[in-house]
């Protein structure tokens, strides 16, 4: 069994027990460019981004603390690799991002490009596990539990983070407008929490706390 059934096993497990929604819509790995880089090479056409490309803001986003510094991109999907400056300047290792894996205006990446990928990476770094409502949720029921900053670059989606959950591995939590985000024509906010994966062949993720933030605000105000 590939790591991402594993991922998808658990969270399924997970959700017909607590009767839940949970998806993955990102995947990261950090790899070893001297073992990994040729083999991934071989996947498909890989186009250094420029720049000064809109991608970079898009792919910052999901990321961690790294700077991008030259990243490239998988043949036109959201897919992307840059080098990782947690061991700079040497850049020996790099960060591979796979993202838009839960999606309504577009196709998300090909599933079976994905676990090639994987198969090649043999591990998960970490993962944003989202659910949508079609309403917005109540954040300030979520505020009376935990400290929400604003992203004051998109005030017009409303997009609030949890950055202090207080959990192991539950790294951040996000509230944003999506339908807004993604020119959608009904209501739909998203809710992601980004969750490191200390080791991917002990799986364990912090469902249930997620599902503590989660249902706040689903709270009916």
């Amino acid at each position: 069994m590939n790591i991402l059934q594993e991922l998808e096993d658990f969270i399924n497990e997970f959700n017909s027990l607590k009767d839940e929604d949970f998806s993955i819509d990102t995947i990261r790995i950090e790899f070893s460019k001297q073992y990994k880089l040729e083999h991934l090479k071989k996947v498909g056409t890989w186009e250094k981004i420029k720049k000064n490309s809109p991608l970079i803001p898009k792919l910052k986003k999901r990321l961690l603390e790294d700077e991008v510094t030259s990243a490239y991109r998988l043949e036109k999907q959201n897919i992307y690799y840059y080098n990782s400056n947690a061991d700079a300047p040497k850049y020996r290792k790099a960060v591979l991002v796979i993202f838009g894996m839960k999606q309504y205006h577009k196709d998300p990446p090909p599933r079976a490009l994905i676990s090639n990928i994987l198969q090649i990476l043999k591990d998960v770094t970490s993962v944003d596990i989202c659910i949508d409502l079609p309403y917005k949720p109540n954040l300030e029921a979520v505020k009376q539990h935990f400290s929400l900053t604003r992203y004051k670059r998109e005030i017009a989606s409303e997009t609030h983070y949890i950055n202090d959950t207080g959990v192991p591995m539950l790294d951040v939590v996000v509230f944003y407008n999506k339908a807004l985000k993604n020119k959608l024509k009904h209501t739909l906010w998203r809710i992601e929490a980004r969750i490191s994966i200390p080791n991917s062949r002990a799986l364990a993720l912090p469902l249930h706390e997620f599902k503590q933030i989660t249902d706040l605000a689903k709270v009916t105000p």
